[in-house]
């Protein structure tokens, strides 16, 4: 399904189409929302759940247009006034978690009632007041070095072929230009949603991966002291990827959270 965007561009998304209270998934920077699959087939009975290709990506339209984290977010919130959701409960992975934080900054919680972070901090560039970001990305050599941060696989397990292979055939027909979205990656990096993290409206949920490639999972605990509300749980012999790599380990500590949270 399509959708187009109040800057006329569009987007794809799927949708289970129940009754049943939404759930919608946001993938990283240049990922496929087909990497979410398993997770949407491990929740579909307890939830409607919406997948959304962000601008340039999967099958959503590419375009010079919009290469900020807070288009990202306006694209969030035009697509759930556009389906008629509120009470949304969101999960994001890499930068799709960045997204989330951009709408809470825009919108307060807006149309959403929860949020699941799933392996992303709020801030990438390591400095005095925080050592958590991405790599050893430091104010020194951004955004230089970002050129290269494609050199490092993402997931540390390998993916089970049936999420994988669905992906990488989706990869082919509609390749990510990582060159095109340069200035995107950039502007992602350079973002500090601490602020936004400690004056959350809403109950949020952090995953990392233990063997994040990206980052220390450390930072799911330094999250904690920044919003001492914010639960959050380290997810073993994982990498980067949490819904694919261990898509029910994943799914299961999020069920746990919305159950705690009565949602």
């Amino acid at each position: 399904m399509n959708f187009k965007t109040s800057d006329n561009v569009f987007l794809h998304y799927t949708d289970t189409q129940t009754d049943l209270p939404a759930i919608i998934c946001l993938p990283g920077i240049g990922a496929s929302g087909q990497l979410f699959n398993k997770m949407v087939e491990l929740l579909k009975d307890k939830y409607r759940v919406i997948v959304l290709d962000p601008r340039n990506q999967g099958k959503s339209q590419r375009t010079y247009k919009g290469q900020r984290m807070s288009r990202h977010a306006v694209d969030l919130e035009e697509l759930l006034t556009s389906l008629n959701l509120t009470n949304v409960i969101a999960i994001g992975n890499s930068m799709g978690a960045s997204t989330l934080f951009a709408y809470a900054s825009l919108f307060e919680k807006g149309r959403i009632k929860a949020m699941v972070d799933l392996d992303q901090p709020p801030k990438m560039i390591n400095d005095d007041s925080w050592q958590y970001g991405y790599q050893d990305l430091t104010w020194d050599n951004f955004p230089v070095s970002l050129k290269y941060h494609d050199t490092v696989h993402a997931n540390y397990l390998r993916i089970n072929p049936e999420i994988s292979t669905p992906v990488k055939l989706e990869m082919k027909e509609y390749p990510y230009d990582e060159n095109a979205n340069y200035n995107f990656l950039c502007d992602h990096a350079f973002q500090d949603w601490r602020d936004v993290v400690m004056d959350l409206k809403i109950p949020l949920l952090v995953l990392a991966g233990e063997k994040s490639p990206y980052f220390n999972c450390e930072f799911a605990k330094a999250m904690k002291l920044i919003n001492e509300k914010i639960e959050s749980h380290v997810i073993a012999e994982c990498g980067h990827i949490l819904q694919a790599e261990k898509p029910e380990e994943t799914t299961q500590a999020i069920l746990s959270f919305l159950k705690k949270n009565g949602l």
